[in-house]
């Protein structure tokens, strides 16, 4: 995320009940933000949306078509069917979903022509074997490096356009928003004339496309070495057909693991079929929007409902010298603490099954809380700051000398201590920092890193050396009457 960038909901700037919209089945997305979620092609024949069922025959013939072209190339990138194929294999990313990882933007790079070239010298492997499951392509996606969820969903938008648009067609006049014509031209050659609302946060022409609920995942199922795990071992034949070297591949995610795994897969048909079986017998679901486990969502209308729930103001200094920063910044942090611990926001750290929310959620909690303050009193707030050796989490400035580094981590990341160690001093000197806070919330699991931490911060002050201070944040679970959410 960028500076002060405050999430902008397609329902808000629309006018849309987000309830309607879930109703409908319909994914609300930041129009200002990637959403770190993905359509995947493995779950369109269980949407509710016809028009998604009617997009996995669409999926099927487009790679069987592809499938084809391969095959009678017979491998000879200088025929007219290689370079069909390598056509319909490229897929630039199409603007608009606002899905995948955007670095704090709704901008992303789609396929490489390298990953194109990966793709036709696997595909062909393959279909030479005999191979004619259109998801062979899916199934690459398991063993082939840098065939991450992006790729996945940038597929599946080239490939579905057609049946995305008359999603859309359908869900927009459903819901009354006003659209206009975007005239959109494919990389496999197909030209659309299509109807959305266009994105207001970009300055230049940019649809929202809207997407079912139903079809989104925080990683597709063709790359899920878990599930894949899971049903091999309910098989016992699959599991028999695995060497012992190759027994131990589905708890690794390393690149030598997918070499071995991409090695024995293209070893014959038989052992690609089974790699196939698994990837259909896999018990593939959405994502679960009510647990949130990546907080993609809680965060969203956070500082809204922080600011009518809870207002808190912070004086302005007269002037914003070295210690007025941090006495403005430390007051952030105390309220944030004192949300955390006395008015339950320590239920926004957890999903509904009270299990622990990803690291990332917590810090975006608190990048609301920061920015909804701060924006009063002249601070710049910037998230995952660069400082050129890693991310600082946030970074508080004014001005250029200004500066109050925050770190957050939660209890069970077992890297606290060499985080509170080595990152924040790199931090320090990298960014001139003014000051650094150290914020650990504790969800469980603490173990005994705070005590090694407070081993370090009492050498580091021995030695005279920065020091960084810890603040420790009662997140556990308990009975409180209030809510924040």
């Amino acid at each position: 995320m960028k500076s002060s960038v405050k999430p902008i909901l397609f329902s808000r700037c629309f006018g849309v009940s987000s309830a309607i919209l879930t109703r409908l089945g319909v994914f609300d997305p930041t129009l200002n933000i990637d959403t770190l979620l993905f359509p995947d092609p493995m779950l369109l024949e269980g949407s509710a949306h016809s028009e998604m069922r009617a997009a996995r025959q669409t999926f099927d013939e487009y790679f069987e078509q592809i499938r084809k072209l391969l095959l009678y190339s017979k491998g000879d990138q200088t025929t007219a069917p290689w370079r069909a194929a390598k056509k319909l294999l490229s897929f630039p990313e199409i603007m608009g979903t606002c899905l995948g990882y955007g670095s704090g933007s709704i901008s992303g790079a789609g396929a490489g022509p390298a990953m194109t070239q990966k793709l036709l010298k696997t595909g062909f492997e393959i279909v030479q074997m005999g191979i004619d499951d259109p998801d062979l392509f899916m199934a690459i996606g398991l063993f082939e490096e840098d065939f991450g969820p992006d790729l996945i969903g940038d597929m599946f938008t080239n490939v579905a356009f057609q049946n995305i648009v008359d999603f859309n067609k359908r869900i927009y006049g459903q819901i009354g928003v006003q659209t206009q014509t975007f005239s959109i031209t494919l990389k496999n050659g197909k030209h659309y004339q299509a109807e959305f609302a266009r994105n207001p946060t970009v300055s230049r022409d940019v649809p929202v496309i809207l997407m079912p609920l139903d079809v989104l995942r925080d990683l597709p199922i063709a790359l899920d070495w878990g599930g894949v795990q899971r049903v091999s071992e309910e098989n016992r034949e699959f599991r028999d057909s695995l060497n012992t070297s190759l027994q131990n591949l589905w708890s690794k995610k390393t690149l030598e693991s997918k070499e071995k795994l991409k090695a024995w897969a293209l070893s014959g048909p038989s052992a690609f079929g089974d790699l196939l079986d698994m990837l259909h017998g896999m018990d593939g679901k959405p994502y679960d929007f009510a647990g949130d486990k990546l907080g993609e969502f809680v965060w969203r209308t956070f500082g809204e409902r922080l600011l009518a729930e809870f207002p808190f103001s912070v004086l302005k200094p007269l002037k914003m010298d070295h210690s007025s920063v941090v006495n403005v910044v430390d007051k952030i942090i105390d309220q944030f603490v004192y949300l955390v611990e006395d008015r339950d926001l320590w239920r926004e750290l957890y999903t509904d099954t009270w299990d622990p929310r990803l690291e990332k959620s917590a810090q975006r909690l608190f990048y609301m809380c920061a920015l909804s303050y701060c924006e009063a009193n002249g601070l710049d707030i910037t998230p995952e700051a660069e400082s050129g050796r890693g991310p600082v989490d946030f970074k508080f400035s004014n001005g250029i000398d200004g500066r109050v580094l925050v770190e957050i981590k939660l209890s069970y990341n077992g890297k606290i201590p060499h985080g509170y160690e080595k990152q924040l001093d790199l931090y320090d000197k990298a960014e001139k920092a003014l000051a650094s806070r150290y914020i650990i919330i504790d969800v469980g699991r603490l173990g005994e890193k705070l005590k090694r931490v407070e081993a370090i911060r009492d050498a580091r002050i021995a030695a005279g050396q920065p020091t960084p201070k810890v603040i420790l944040v009662n997140g556990l679970r308990r009975a409180s009457a209030s809510k924040v959410a």
